[in-house]
């Protein structure tokens, strides 16, 4: 049966040691292609600033943005912009907390100030930025960020789900965290994906490292951690790869292509 392999692009096929995507991840995936399997890439990142790599695995779909934006190769066929009112009404309770802010124009990003904790989570991902937020004035936003350290979600996280209900939260660093359409994540990406394919949850493999891959795991039918994946991410997940610098995802592509190949065996030769 063919299969739909979902890729995370951050730690998980981009090495950021190297800022490259292994040679052996890349052929891995081709052969994913070859035995009639599609891929597809499902990203936190905006698709200007994932270009680069999606053009280096040629999916047949690209989830991003954490599943605002979704593409069929170069078509968007689905697209879920953030309540701009109230993300105005969100952005000034930041400005009264004193906490940074900014958003995403799928490309590069805007931020309200160039504070320690905005410069070590964009850099962290090697996102251009600015110091610039007119961009959201006429324009839909389809992911935003607060830049603040994690030890105070306990405390915030609780206030802004309850004055802000249309958003969820998504931590992607220490001192960063994604403000996105409530409801919408990598999993619902995926989920639009499999519609749109004519495939099934059980048809699915996803491959993730961070906290924003939790429900992108845990739904499809094997969510796969490598192995310098978050602990939280690795408590969910079905299969564990080995690490990245480790050729993790690779080694993992191919054992599940050999079980693939088993699997067929057995069904043909099962009297």
């Amino acid at each position: 049966m063919k299969k739909i392999f979902f890729f995370d692009i951050d730690n998980t096929l981009l090495d950021h040691t190297t800022n490259q995507i292994p040679a052996s991840a890349l052929h891995a995936i081709e052969d994913l292609k070859k035995a009639g399997h599609v891929v597809a890439i499902a990203t936190g990142r905006g698709y200007g600033h994932a270009a680069e790599f999606i053009d280096l695995v040629r999916p047949e779909y690209a989830i991003t943005q954490n599943g605002a934006q979704i593409m069929h190769r170069h078509e968007v066929i689905e697209k879920n912009p953030l309540n701009h009112s109230e993300l105005m009404r969100l952005f000034e309770l930041m400005i009264d907390k004193n906490i940074s802010y900014g958003i995403s124009d799928g490309l590069g990003g805007h931020v309200s100030s160039f504070a320690q904790e905005v410069m070590n989570a964009m850099e962290s991902v090697e996102i251009s930025f600015q110091q610039d937020l007119r961009f959201y004035q006429a324009q839909d936003v389809f992911q935003a960020w607060m830049f603040f350290h994690e030890s105070l979600d306990d405390v915030l996280i609780p206030e802004l789900l309850a004055r802000f209900p249309d958003f969820d939260y998504v931590r992607w660093h220490e001192t960063a965290m994604d403000v996105l359409p409530k409801g919408i994540n990598k999993l619902t990406g995926c989920q639009t994906v499999l519609r749109v394919a004519g495939m099934t949850t059980k048809q699915a493999y996803a491959f993730g490292d961070g906290l924003n891959d939790i429900e992108m795991l845990q739904g499809v039918g094997t969510g796969v951690a490598v192995g310098n994946a978050h602990p939280r991410l690795k408590a969910v997940a079905d299969r564990h790869a080995d690490h990245i610098s480790n050729d993790g995802v690779a080694k993992m592509v191919r054992q599940l292509l050999i079980e693939f190949e088993q699997s067929v065996e057995q069904i043909v030769f099962t009297p």
